[in-house]
């Protein structure tokens, strides 16, 4: 009498604020699926589903499914370390050195680690900067430990010296904005010829300008790469035997940068039994010792870097990994977490690999320091063991 009924089930989203279909079901449960799968897709902010039902010329809607995709809030990002080392800059040329970027790559560690990126790509890209002002508290932060540092050990005013710093962080955004703007109107990278991307930036930019234009485009070139270790991988394949000693130094800074991510030495060494190894595999690379054919491989990458450095054509990337060495034996991590008994063993095991052909101790003589500090901590905790609390205790006045 009425006629035929029809029913029909419809999902929408919404993104940036606008409602859009997402798709039409003759099914509920298909229905329902979609919209399930919706609500775990990036960007979507809510999720309706309605049933449509149409009756002899007239129109039922019923909303069977509503949410609102929870907003999952970042933690505040905090800083990944002191800012001991870092460097007195008097211009905000001096961000872009070697040191103040070890510094960077250490307050920053957990921004860096987020986008995978590394400090001289953060010093070279608006968008990173931009980001990173963006978060607000962690560059206020790393200002502020920068500045109290200096005030420690030069008597800086703290406030000033925070203020000129920022101007200094607002001259490299400005720059690394213009760069951006200009950048295809530059000359391009070519992997393939170094020698001729310099002569072409050196006829554009001039001498003094070469350096930051090649960078910035090397930094470019680097986004193609989504992890640190293959842009090591990207950076180590630039280098061949007639490289230009500017290209390598330039290209040794970068790989430095790589190297000051923890993670990114972990993948390196491999999997190592414990603590004490990897550090004896780290040092004999630096060294040029053949690793010993017993133990766990490294990485073919951290032998090309290896190669490099004994060879003097990596001295950022030495003074990298040799500054992790000495930071490991300063922490608090047992050479053995399996087996703490067995630390004065492996205390005296690495110290042998630590040292060169000449017998120099690496990181002396603070390396040497800090396995002495291991050592009376081992004592102690095997006096405390025993009973002998006042004899530990007298052993650290030592």
């Amino acid at each position: 009498m009425f006629g035929k009924s029809s029913t029909a089930f419809e999902v929408q989203v919404r993104r940036e604020g606008r409602w859009v279909i997402e798709g039409s079901f003759l099914e509920e449960t298909a229905a329902m699926s979609c919209a399930r799968v919706q609500m775990t897709s990036g960007g979507v902010e809510e999720v309706k589903v309605f049933k449509h039902r149409s009756l002899a010329g007239l129109s039922l809607e019923t909303l069977l499914f509503h949410k609102t995709v929870p907003v999952v809030k970042d933690k505040p990002m905090l800083l990944g370390g002191t800012a001991e080392g870092a460097p007195v800059c008097t211009g905000p040329d001096d961000l872009y050195s070697f040191e103040s970027r070890v510094v960077i790559n250490r307050l920053l560690r957990a921004f860096l680690d987020k986008f995978r990126i590394t400090p001289t790509e953060l010093l070279y890209s608006f968008t990173y900067l931009r980001k990173l002002d963006e978060q607000g508290i962690l560059l206020g932060a790393a200002i502020q430990a920068v500045a109290r540092h200096h005030a420690d050990l030069h008597g800086f005013a703290v406030p000033a010296r925070a203020r000129e710093l920022r101007g200094f962080a607002d001259v490299v955004m400005t720059r690394a904005r213009d760069f951006q703007a200009e950048r295809k109107r530059l000359p391009v990278f070519d992997p393939k010829d170094l020698s001729a991307t310099s002569r072409a930036i050196d006829a554009a930019v001039g001498e003094a300008g070469h350096d930051a234009v090649f960078l910035g485009q090397l930094t470019h070139h680097l986004a193609d790469r989504n992890s640190l270790g293959g842009k090591l991988d990207l950076l180590l394949g630039l280098i061949g035997d007639d490289s230009e000693p500017r290209h390598l130094a330039l290209i040794d800074g970068v790989m430095a940068d790589t190297l000051g991510s923890a993670d990114v030495v972990k993948d390196l060494l491999g999997a190592q039994p414990n603590l004490a190894m990897g550090l004896c595999v780290l040092a004999d690379h630096i060294v040029g010792r053949d690793p010993d054919p017993k133990g766990e491989p490294a990485s073919a990458l951290l032998a090309r870097v290896g190669d490099l450095i004994v060879h003097g054509r990596a001295p950022c990337c030495r003074a990298v990994l040799v500054d992790r060495i000495r930071h490991a034996l300063n922490g608090a991590q047992p050479l053995d977490r399996r087996d703490p008994k067995k630390e004065a063993l492996l205390a005296d095991h690495l110290a042998t690999h630590l040292r060169d052909g000449q017998g120099r101790m690496l990181g002396s003589p603070d390396s040497e320091k800090a396995l002495a500090r291991r050592l009376i901590r081992h004592r102690q905790a095997i006096l405390r063991e025993q009973g002998m609390h006042d004899i530990a205790d007298r052993l650290s006045g030592r």
